[in-house]
C-alpha cells in the first residue's frame, strides 16, 4: 500500500518540460457547475505561473489562469460565465468577444453591424489587449437563429492534462 501511495505522489509531482514556452500541467481537481467552470492543476508561481496566463489542451485555447498560488493554480475555462475572450473570425477577420454562459456552447457577442459569419468558420484569439498570443485555435461558427455559438475544438470535460503558454503572455501593469 504504502508503495502504491509513492507512485501516486510521484504521477501528480510529475512535470513534462521542454525548450519551448509551454509548460504542461495535470489536472488534479475539476469543477463543473452551471455557475463554475474551472479546474485546479498541480503547478504554479513555483513554475513562473502568473495569473492571466492562456491555458491549452494540446495546441487549442480552453482557458486562462487565475488564482494562482506557489504550487496550483485555477483555471477559469471559456465556459464559465465569467469568461470574456477578444478572438477573431476567419475567413473574414471579424472580430467579437467570446462569451461562456456555463454550457458547453460559448457564443460570440459585441459583434459589428455588418458582420458575415457561416457555420464552420475558424474561431481563434485576436491578440487584442495584448494578453494571449494571436491565432491559438478556439472552436468552429455555429450560426442558430441569428446567435453565433461556437462549437469547441477542445472536449472540457476529458482533460487530464493542460499547457501553459509563458511565451505569449504580456503581464498588463
Amino acid at each position: 500500500m504504502k508503495n502504491l501511495i509513492i507512485q501516486l505522489r510521484e504521477l501528480i509531482d510529475e512535470q513534462v518540460e521542454s525548450n519551448s514556452k509551454i509548460l504542461s500541467a495535470r489536472v488534479i481537481i475539476d469543477k463543473q457547475s452551471p455557475y463554475l467552470n474551472s479546474f485546479i492543476i498541480n503547478i504554479g508561481s513555483n513554475k513562473n505561473i502568473k495569473n492571466g496566463m492562456a491555458v491549452l489542451d494540446g495546441k487549442n485555447f480552453i482557458g486562462r489562469t487565475v488564482d494562482v498560488n506557489f504550487f496550483s493554480s485555477r483555471v477559469l475555462l471559456i465556459t464559465d460565465l465569467n469568461s470574456k475572450i477578444p478572438i477573431l473570425v476567419e475567413p473574414n477577420y471579424t472580430h467579437a468577444i467570446l462569451s461562456g454562459h456555463g454550457n458547453d456552447s460559448p457564443t460570440l457577442d459585441y459583434l459589428p453591424e455588418e458582420y458575415k459569419i457561416s457555420n464552420g468558420d475558424k474561431i481563434y484569439t485576436s491578440g487584442k489587449e495584448g494578453i494571449f498570443s494571436p491565432g491559438i485555435p478556439v472552436g468552429i461558427a455555429k450560426v442558430e437563429k441569428g446567435l453565433v455559438k461556437v462549437k469547441l475544438y477542445s472536449e472540457l470535460s476529458e482533460i487530464t492534462f493542460v499547457n501553459i503558454d509563458l511565451e505569449g503572455f504580456k503581464e498588463k501593469n
